[in-house]
């Protein structure tokens, strides 16, 4: 379902920050709040279950560290499936 809404940036330097990124990447304007939102919804599902996990599972910098080691210091990307 998609839902027509009308939103206002007060900020001038996000909004051109979020437009610079919709010509960077070639997309609307709308896509990139889509994806700001869908992010920030997923960044409290985070802390949700962080919460959740208790002290055990907070970051600290020893387990950071080890994270970025085991990624090989370089971010995840999706990757396509051939057929």
């Amino acid at each position: 379902m998609t839902a027509k809404i009308s939103i206002s940036i007060a900020e001038p330097e996000l909004l051109d920050w979020a437009r610079r990124r919709a010509a960077r990447e070639g997309v609307s304007l709308s896509a990139v709040v889509t994806e700001a939102v869908r992010s920030a919804r997923q960044q409290e599902a985070r802390e949700r279950l962080v919460r959740w996990l208790g002290p055990a599972a907070a970051l600290t910098a020893e387990r950071e560290a080890a994270i970025i080691a085991e990624l090989g210091d370089k971010p995840r990307t999706k990757k396509s499936r051939r057929r």
